[in-house]
């Protein structure tokens, strides 16, 4: 057995999808598909049961889940010791929605940086939230609060999202007066197999059955579409706002998420990581 197949297995298992795993491990959607096939016919074991709207893990793929997490964690760990041993800093790795790293982390990061230059920096920023088993990260930012782990756990603020588009939009297309009239507006929302995020699942809420005219993968993307007038998409207030976009003019219902702050304890005994820490309390400060 490859033991590189085991990052397809859990890249499928947490995306539910071989496109979403694709996108994760930066390959083609084929060559998720061919590692799997791969690695079930080594183990000779059914992991997954493909299915419309995704690929769920069969009972013998759930039974080995724990284990693959285990050893895919002991490999991190072997890489970061082996890294280390040349004598250089080991980096700390930082989690984040992908606009929360953008807008707000990296401001931050780079006056951190300037004041400490000693202190390597690795910064990911995702609409995927990563498995906390793996241990890929030191410090974790995520908007729902993870019910397992031995990571800790702390609210360090809140995130406001809203619907938006360009004022050049707004001024051809007009505005939505109320939820109903979605349905004839251009909307830029997520694909099926990324329906489980907040964001789309707000989106579904606010106008049920609605269907996206431009569907995209990433929030920065929907950011970008926002701004070349493209149509109405759900973005942070913190983006949105400063970029010049307009928020629809009628009241919804709120999506205000907690942002949560994950360290692991190993991680948390290392300086660098203590206060890397710190500076991107200050920098969240502003939610």
């Amino acid at each position: 057995m490859d033991w590189n197949d085991l990052r397809y297995f859990l890249a499928v298992a947490q995306g539910g999808s071989l496109s979403s795993a694709a996108q994760q491990l930066g390959v083609s959607v084929s060559t998720v598909s061919r590692r799997i096939d791969t690695l079930e016919q080594s183990l000779k074991l059914r992991l997954f049961r493909p299915h419309r709207d995704g690929y769920d893990l069969t009972p013998d793929g759930q039974g080995l889940l724990p284990a693959a997490d285990q050893a895919a964690a002991e490999m991190h760990h072997f890489e970061r010791k082996a890294k280390g041993a040349d004598g250089r800093a080991t980096p700390v790795r930082i989690e984040a929605p992908e606009l929360i790293a953008q807008d707000l982390l990296m401001p931050a990061i780079a006056a951190f940086m300037q004041d400490r230059p000693e202190i390597r920096i690795e910064l990911r920023g995702s609409a995927l939230p990563i498995r906390l088993a793996s241990q890929e990260a030191d410090l974790i930012l995520r908007l729902v609060r993870p019910e397992k782990g031995n990571y800790r756990i702390q609210k360090v603020g809140q995130v406001t999202f809203g619907l938006y588009a360009s004022p050049e939009h707004v001024a051809i297309a007009g505005s939505p007066e109320q939820q109903e009239d979605l349905r004839r507006h251009r909307i830029i929302g997520w694909p099926d197999d990324l329906g489980y995020l907040l964001m789309a699942r707000w989106l579904a809420q606010l106008c049920p059955a609605i269907e996206p005219h431009l569907r995209l993968t990433s929030l920065s993307a929907q950011m970008a579409a926002a701004n070349r007038g493209l149509g109405w998409a759900v973005l942070p207030d913190f983006a949105a706002r400063p970029a010049g976009l307009v928020p629809a003019p009628f009241d919804t219902p709120p999506l205000r998420p907690d942002l949560w702050l994950l360290t692991h304890p190993s991680a948390g005994q290392r300086s660098e990581v203590t206060l890397t820490q710190a500076a991107i309390k200050n920098a969240l400060a502003v939610l």
